[in-house]
């Protein structure tokens, strides 16, 4: 299968709080990250659909991230791929900084 996304995602790990139709969610995780998405793995299966709109907090490496997200995929597993569609400009500037770091070996 031919590879769809602009940026690579990078592996990584980290709480993450998701709200959908007003049903706030609670120690989710994040798996992997992106510049345009992630991926989402809820505590329990949701009724999510691709095209839900969602708020996102998440933190990674101690750097926290606030978005707002819309669902575009669901996993037989019942993760989520989500595109992140509203970052403000200083989380989007550490967001690049944390793929950095994410990208570079220790």
């Amino acid at each position: 299968m031919q590879e769809r996304r602009r940026t690579p995602r990078h592996a990584c790990h980290g709480p993450a709080d998701f709200r959908v139709h007003n049903w706030y969610l609670r120690r989710g995780r994040i798996l992997n990250l992106c510049l345009e998405g992630c991926l989402l793995q809820p505590r329990q299966a949701t009724g999510y659909r691709p095209g839900d709109t969602l708020d996102l907090r998440f933190e990674i490496n101690r750097l926290a991230f606030r978005a707002q997200c819309i669902v575009r995929r669901i996993n037989p597993d019942h993760t989520l791929g989500v595109e992140l569609l509203e970052l403000s400009t200083r989380n989007r500037a550490q967001l690049r900084e944390l793929l950095n770091e994410l990208m570079s070996p220790l």
